[in-house]
């Protein structure tokens, strides 16, 4: 006879089910006590008390249902004591009225500690009938005779069943915390990656400015400065690093433009790799004086735009490094399409050359390009020394 609830169930399921479970069960019972054999007074009586029962769960009982857990609080024993008192009342006017422990042991269950909503099963569930057996007249021993089997078996399932409810009431609070907690974490996740992301993109343009504008606003600088030295002894001269400082302004201005549409280099845009970096060393050669040369080996084919832009702003680094701190006589740049499964780059100087491992970890032209490898799955290999000149090779899986 006993109907357990769980009350965090019955919140996410909506409460007004067990407000229809409880005065449905009330009003039931109070059919039944209406139509049974006992006097008149003591029907209404009983079946006023059993009303009472639905009508306590909808004015106190669902509010106290609606707490996060389960408690001993003084008003939770003094609504279930009302309950109990209740009930024991109802079975005393008639009989018929122990069809509310529908109502009773599923609020006892739901409101106290197991042990104390234990408890009341234990007492309730025999002791009614009992109770009902001894109001029509029949002896203790003859009650307990006639209802003791069945009153033990339905004390010990309802026991059972309240305990195995309260453990799944306590796994059901577990996987909640659970929950909350991976929510809480896929939150911070999700707040880390976006810190992340925007890490990236500030280091991505950070590189993009560095291999770009900084570039060209170098160039800029060393051939304006070319020409003011020139004006007075060498006009002509002046002139044509005017012009490639202005041919460098517009290209600037270019790539500029194309950082904040956050699209591929334009060089990239209406050249191919090989045509673009043969560009780029044609460009250096004017603006430096520096023997320059390209090429390259294997037949050249399209690469997916980000292998393209990391090559492309490799060369661009390795040649202005090449002018700026090797002073370099001359420089080749080679693209290798040999192997079909991936791309290098090669630009060789006959420059101061470095120690690799002394300089790579204070460039931050070097170790944006490492960064960019890297996030490709490439190779970035330095060989040089002091005096040696340099041989870079970039290579890219494809």
């Amino acid at each position: 006879m006993t109907v357990l609830v769980d009350r965090r169930d019955a919140a996410a399921a909506g409460i007004w089910l067990w407000d229809a479970l409880f005065v449905a069960s009330a009003v039931l019972t109070a059919v039944l006590v209406a139509v049974a054999d006992d006097p008149v007074s003591e029907r209404i009586a009983a079946a006023a008390l059993v009303l009472g029962l639905g009508a306590v769960w909808l004015v106190s009982g669902r509010r106290l249902g609606a707490a996060q857990t389960s408690d001993d609080r003084p008003e939770v024993l003094a609504y279930v004591g009302l309950l109990v008192a209740g009930i024991v009342g109802a079975v005393l006017l008639v009989p018929e009225s122990t069809w509310a422990l529908f109502v009773v042991l599923p609020q006892a269950f739901w409101l106290l500690r197991v042990a104390r909503a234990v408890a009341v099963c234990v007492v309730l569930t025999p002791g009614l009938p009992l109770l009902a057996a001894l109001s029509n007249g029949a002896s203790i021993g003859q009650a307990v005779g006639d209802l003791g089997p069945q009153a033990l078996f339905m004390t010990a399932f309802g026991v059972l069943v309240g305990v195995w409810i309260h453990r799944v009431t306590d796994q059901s609070e577990e996987r909640a915390r659970l929950i909350e907690q991976l929510e809480t974490s896929r939150a911070e996740v999700a707040s880390l990656s976006h810190e992340a992301g925007g890490a990236a993109e500030r280091e991505r343009l950070a590189g993009e400015i560095h291999d770009t504008l900084a570039q060209g606003f170098t160039s800029i600088v060393t051939l304006l400065q070319a020409a003011q030295a020139e004006f007075d002894t060498d006009a002509g001269a002046a002139r044509r690093h005017v012009e490639l400082a202005v041919r460098s302004a517009k290209e600037n201005l270019n790539e500029a433009r194309e950082l904040v549409a956050a699209s591929a280099p334009g060089a990239l845009a209406t050249h191919s790799l090989t045509d673009a970096i043969g560009r780029q060393v044609e460009r250096f050669a004017d603006e430096t004086g520096v023997d320059a040369e390209h090429g390259a080996s294997g037949p050249p084919r399209r690469l997916p735009a980000d292998h393209e832009i990391v090559l492309l702003r490799a060369a661009q680094e390795l040649l202005a490094n090449a002018a700026r701190h090797a002073k370099a006589q001359t420089v080749t740049v080679l693209l290798d399409f040999t192997d079909p499964h991936a791309a290098a780059l090669t630009v060789v100087d006959d420059g101061a050359g470095f120690q690799p491992e002394e300089t790579t970890d204070g460039s931050y032209g070097l170790a944006m390009m490492h960064t960019r490898v890297d996030r490709l799955n490439g190779a970035l290999t330095i060989d040089s020394a002091p005096g040696a000149g340099t041989h870079v090779t970039v290579r890219l899986p494809v």
